[in-house]
Formats: C-alpha cells, sequence, structure tokens
C-alpha cells in the first residue's frame, strides 16, 4: 500500500528524540549525522530532514501543549460547573503567554529562512542584517552565522530614488498606481527611503534627472490618473 505511513507506524517521533540526544552531546563525542543514520536504519537525506526541522517542530510543541494545557483547566471548570479559580485564571493566563512565544519564535524561524535564502543570492540590505542581529540576539540556530557571513561580504548597495525610478520605467499598458507599486517594491528591496506621496510630476523630475539627455521614457497620464498616489 502506499502513501504515508499510519501514525503508529511513522519513525517520526523515535528520529526526534534521537535527535535531541544527539544534540545535546559533546560534539567531540557523538557520532556523524551519516552513522547516526546507519544506526537507525534510515537514510541521511531523511534524518537530515527532520534535523532542519527540529526547532520548528520544538515551537510546535510548546504552542500545542500550552493551547492543550489551557483548554484543560477550563474543561475541568465547566464540568464541575464552578468559575476558575484566581489560580487557574493565572494559569491559563500563562499558558497564554507561553503560546504567543511559541507562534511568535515559529514566526522567526521562517523569517531566518528566508533570510538565508536571500543570502544565498548575494547582500542583504540593511534592513534585512538587523533583523539577522535580532535573531542572533535571541539565539535562533544559524542566525549567528548569517550575520557572520553579511559582515563577510558586505551590505547590498543602497539606491537613490531617483535611480529606482529611472530602472523601474512605466511598462506598456500598466496603470499608474500598478507602477507606482513595482517603485515601492524596489524601493524596499534596495532599502531606499521613498516618499510619503509619489506624483506623476516627482516621477517625471526624477526620470529627466535621471535621463539627463536620454529620451523621456514616461508614457502620458490621463487627467483619471494623474492624482497623487499616497503610499501607506
Amino acid at each position: 500500500m502506499r502513501g504515508r505511513k499510519p501514525t503508529q507506524e511513522s519513525r517520526a517521533a523515535e528520529f526526534r528524540r534521537r535527535l535531541i540526544t544527539w544534540e545535546q552531546t559533546p560534539e567531540s563525542l557523538r557520532p556523524s549525522l551519516r552513522a547516526l543514520a546507519r544506526g537507525l536504519g534510515t537514510s541521511h537525506q531523511l534524518l537530515k530532514h527532520y534535523l532542519d526541522g527540529l526547532e520548528k517542530w520544538r515551537y510546535k510543541e510548546r504552542y500545542r501543549k500550552a493551547i492543550e494545557e489551557s483548554d484543560q483547566i477550563l474543561a475541568r471548570a465547566l464540568v464541575e460547573d464552578r468559575p476558575m479559580t484566581q489560580c487557574e485564571e493565572q494559569r491559563r493566563h500563562a499558558c497564554t503567554i507561553a503560546a504567543m512565544r511559541a507562534e511568535v519564535g515559529s514566526l522567526f524561524l521562517d523569517e531566518l529562512a528566508r533570510l538565508k535564502e536571500d543570502a544565498g543570492r548575494g547582500p542583504l540590505h540593511p534592513a534585512q542584517v538587523k533583523m539577522a542581529k535580532i535573531l542572533a540576539k535571541q539565539g535562533f540556530p544559524g542566525a549567528q552565522e548569517l550575520l557572520q557571513q553579511c559582515l563577510r561580504v558586505g551590505l547590498k548597495v543602497r539606491k537613490a530614488f531617483a535611480e529606482i525610478v529611472w530602472e523601474t520605467p512605466r511598462q506598456e499598458g500598466e496603470t499608474y498606481i500598478d507602477w507606482v507599486r513595482r517603485i515601492w517594491d524596489q524601493c524596499a528591496k534596495y532599502d531606499t527611503r521613498c516618499p510619503r506621496v509619489i506624483t506623476p510630476e516627482l516621477l517625471e523630475k526624477c526620470l529627466r534627472g535621471s535621463a539627463k539627455n536620454q529620451r523621456n521614457n514616461l508614457p502620458p497620464i490621463s487627467g483619471d490618473s494623474a492624482k497623487s498616489f499616497k503610499v501607506a
């Protein structure tokens, strides 16, 4: 029978337990991941998959346990047909805080994964490096290594707003608002300070200044669309 094995047949729990023990063992005393995989009768690739997702799983487990405990406290009071005691209310509040922290931690791990992916394509911009510093300070696995990589390769070159406008010409048939949104996306990409209000006149000025004697490629803007576009 093909497909995923039933939960009771899955070895995921076993792999995670062994990986947790493996991580807690001093590096000089623990076997290689390949040796551990052979001992467990599985592939290095599969075990690496579980290792890479181990921290994410920990946060999900913390969230699940916190919510489960909170629900049990409430259910006990409901079954006994009584209001919760002050101690129970305090414990439920603590569970809510724990669940929120676990959820935020999981989101930070996702952000760290995106930063690593972007860093693989080239230097990060200052805002991304700032986030990497925050994650490293919080002790997220791999964040410190990412930060060291950023310090080695340097920051992504920042661009002036006029340069962004010149390198993001309006496409044929593109609405004015869609064009402005593409300019805004490029400003975010290069950590460029973007004017709060972008007008057709401002864009024309940027294009004239950047193009100098080159032909201005700004398509005509209709009266209906030639309104100030305020970036939220």
